[in-house]
């Protein structure tokens, strides 16, 4: 009776303690970790049904997941007056349903962030359901600076804030550490009570803070998805896509592709028909490797520099150039870009990358018949009849290697080019040693601050953390091969062996974070939730093929590394269970 009595009580102060959503705009900063933490407004969003993407729209027309009723937050914290004007703060968006599951969400960033984010909880790789939706209580942030706002178009345009030592501090990690506190606090606010389960999930950039969070802040998530992980970013940015632009830059010219300031057309290197020549010699060379002839490299570890140059040669023109053949200077860059950035020296700078198909050629399924695969040249040389220089190497990579990824930043304009032509300027054996170096001015260094490389997990595998990593064979921006590189560092960390806390799953065909030829439509975050919740390791995730992939609808399984999979020999070749992880 008495210990009826006491629960009876404690479920009375649960709900004192508990606040309603229009009043959490009167918290006062002193209840938050940081005690600048600002509510600006809450209010009670009815549920809302979802609607389809369109992405002739851009960014805009992207797609929204159907929502729950809940209360959404929009807040800051650490406003100030910064470097060369510039006014900062670290703003966060959250969203707190009605019907809680009694867990918290945490959606990684992209690009180089400085946008708030929707707050839906995106679970990466499949887009039926938001984590909103599943009742988790959800916070996106942008990183402590404004995209619009801190926006010089003298330095560097959007990535100006690499000029304010801060803003470079809370985009490296500062501002997850104080969002994260902040939100969980919050939770505690609005509902009473801690949350049970703190899952983090990102991609690209959002995949480097995952990797982050479990290496820097190891006891804030139980369970952490990190999907085309940019963990060495400074490295894949100023050694990898440099080494990119002045490889191609040099093919341009031996092409006569530049106007008349001399600049090269990096566009016009290779066209889709190039690529889709690349492709096919790729599968001409490992199609077979894994037991199956089905347009899919599984064993991208097996398909080696040697096998593929064989066919590439096959194809090499032996007269003019025409679609059905490569010149001997675009063999050459091709394989100077697989084989990986290097100094004078030729020694690494940079991994190199894994042979896959993923580069070009025909989409097929349900797109238009003339449709090309797009997500690998569009970040290495961008498109071919697009105006020139229209790559992300060459606009975002650029501005961000001469600000954030450098100490000291280096002013570059927005305009007249001038974001190629820094690229271009870039040596890399004297610049290697800004991602080192520090000033008065600047004194952590972009090694120190941005990086989130470690092997040493230990705290996170004290806290019992499951972290799961997906990467595509093709990302053309983060090469597959560092992440194996970091994944085996860290199981010799740990006596050879890592499965017990973190599994690395990679995904033939796939670009950046998505699309490419490829099944690249996967539930990996639920995967990471049974792992988390019930102890069921993930040995295999089946993931599905696209409708703009040529064979809609196929489905495989994602093994984790370093098994992949093989055809057993016999059975559909479109589905899964016609093959195993071995």
């Amino acid at each position: 009776m008495l210990l009826r009595t006491f629960l009876l009580f404690a479920a009375g102060l649960t709900a004192l303690a508990q606040t309603p959503c229009a009043d959490l705009t009167k918290t006062p900063g002193t209840s938050f970790p940081n005690k600048s933490t600002i509510i600006a407004s809450a209010q009670m969003n009815a549920a809302s049904e979802g609607k389809p993407g369109n992405p002739a729209l851009g960014p805009a027309g992207a797609p929204v997941p159907a929502l729950p009723e809940h209360c959404e937050v929009l807040g800051r914290m650490n406003d100030r007056e910064g470097a060369n004007g510039q006014h900062y703060a670290i703003k966060f968006h959250m969203r707190l349903p009605a019907n809680w599951n009694g867990k918290f969400f945490f959606e990684g960033g992209g690009g180089s962030n400085g946008v708030v984010g929707n707050a839906y909880g995106n679970l990466q790789g499949q887009q039926k359901n938001a984590a909103l939706g599943l009742g988790y209580a959800v916070v996106s942030q942008d990183s402590g600076h404004d995209n619009a706002v801190n926006n010089d178009p003298q330095r560097n345009g959007p990535l100006t804030h690499g000029f304010d030592e801060q803003a470079r501090l809370d985009h490296g990690y500062n501002s997850y550490d104080q969002v994260t506190q902040m939100a969980k606090a919050l939770i505690k606010t609005h509902y009473g009570r801690a949350p049970q389960r703190s899952y983090f999930a990102g991609c690209s950039e959002g995949g480097r803070e995952a990797m982050l969070m479990s290496q820097r802040f190891p006891e804030y998530f139980d369970g952490i998805l990190a999907c085309a992980p940019g963990f060495e970013l400074p490295k894949a940015a100023l050694f990898g896509e440099v080494w990119d632009t002045q490889v191609l830059a040099d093919l341009a010219k031996k092409m006569g592709a530049f106007d008349k300031d001399n600049t090269p057309f990096l566009n016009k290197t290779f066209s889709d028909e190039d690529l889709a020549l690349v492709s096919k010699a790729v599968l001409d060379a490992c199609d077979g490797l894994d037991g199956a002839a089905d347009g899919m490299v599984q064993n991208f570890r097996g398909c080696t520099t040697p096998l593929v140059a064989k066919k590439l040669g096959e194809v090499t023109c032996k007269g003019a150039k025409d679609n059905s053949c490569l010149t001997a200077a675009q063999v050459d860059a091709i394989e100077k870009i697989y084989g990986g950035a290097k100094n004078s020296k030729g020694e690494s700078l940079y991994a190199d990358w894994a042979w896959d198909r993923g580069m070009g050629g025909k989409i097929g399924g349900a797109a238009p018949p003339e449709a090309y695969n797009v997500g690998w040249r569009v970040w290495k040389m961008g498109m071919y009849n697009a105006p020139a220089n229209n790559s992300i190497n060459t606009s975002l990579g650029a501005l961000s290697v001469t600000s954030v990824f450098m100490t000291p930043p280096m002013e570059t304009p927005v305009a007249n080019g001038s974001p190629m032509k820094s690229l271009l300027a870039v040596n890399l054996d004297r610049d290697a040693a800004k991602l080192d170096a520090e000033t008065p001015a600047y004194p952590v260094s972009v090694t120190s601050y941005f990086m989130a490389n470690s092997t040493d997990l230990s705290r996170f595998k004290r806290h019992n953390g499951k972290l799961v990593i997906v990467h595509g064979v093709s990302d053309p921006i983060f090469s597959i091969n560092d992440t194996i590189h970091w994944y085996e560092q860290v199981a010799k960390a740990n006596k050879g062996d890592a499965t017990d806390f973190v599994r690395l799953f990679a995904v033939p065909g796939m670009n950046h974070c998505a699309g490419g030829p490829a099944t690249d439509q996967y539930d990996a975050f639920a995967a990471l939730v049974d792992w988390t919740e019930k102890s069921q390791a993930p040995e295999k995730i089946v993931a599905t093929a696209g409708p703009a992939t040529p064979w809609p609808g196929r489905t495989r399984p994602l093994c984790a590394y370093p098994k992949q999979a093989r055809y057993k020999g016999s059975g559909n070749v479109e589905d899964a269970a016609s093959f195993t992880c071995r």
